[in-house]
């Protein structure tokens, strides 16, 4: 599945990369916590995390002042559904996509459904943008103007929390863990990496994937 989706980007991986840099970066907040959100995350702090991925979440537009828009919920609520889930996180963030296994999967499917961060029916976009920053070497974010509509061609999202949950795990194991694999991939992946002074945004393997998606869009 998506092999065609692959094929496209990665025959694209320079051009992709450059039009990302060129039209879709943003700095300010939300560039300042993606990061602190990862390195909260890294270090297992779920206090910093927890502030910074609520802030993050914000500054990346998931929640709109006035009666129109995606809303997120209160923070109070947010916090305690993360509190059961981090034993958990913690442990996959000792896994990769290459040893996840059937109980990784089962863990990754806890989490998600556990997240309670939007007050609207949708999660999917909300709870793999708090996942991508505490497991960044396991969830890509999902957008539906670009993720969804680069793989499906629609940004059609069915509002149920396992149905979204299946969603998510056939976009990882169909898309980005068989691009991840690819060497063209890896070979750009690490040279956009060592640059990151340059490329704030190439944060991860699956950030740089999830870049690559948005800059592929932003040529249409």
């Amino acid at each position: 599945m998506f092999e065609t989706h692959r094929e496209r980007l990665l025959l694209s991986l320079d051009v992709a990369h450059a039009a990302y840099y060129r039209s879709a970066t943003f700095g300010g907040p939300s560039l300042h916590f993606h990061l602190r959100a990862l390195e909260a995350g890294k270090d297992g702090d779920l206090g910093r995390f927890t502030g910074s991925v609520y802030a993050l979440l914000t500054a990346w537009g998931m929640h709109r002042m006035g009666r129109g828009g995606s809303k997120m919920r209160e923070f109070e609520d947010f916090e305690a559904s993360l509190k059961p889930l981090w034993p958990v996180v913690l442990r996959l963030q000792q896994a990769t996509p290459e040893n996840l296994g059937d109980a990784g999967w089962r863990e990754l499917s806890k989490v998600f459904c556990g997240i309670r961060c939007m007050a609207t029916r949708t999660s999917l976009v909300g709870n793999s943008k708090v996942m991508a920053h505490a497991l960044p070497n396991l969830v890509a974010p999902v957008d539906r103007e670009y993720t969804l509509r680069f793989l499906f061609g629609s940004t059609y999202i069915a509002n149920d929390l396992e149905r979204e949950w299946g969603t998510l795990q056939k976009i990882l194991s169909g898309f980005f863990y068989p691009l991840l694999r690819s060497e063209p991939f890896k070979l750009k992946a690490r040279e956009w990496q060592e640059r990151c002074a340059e490329f704030k945004w190439d944060t991860s393997p699956l950030k740089i994937a999830d870049n690559l998606v948005i800059g592929l869009k932003s040529m249409d």
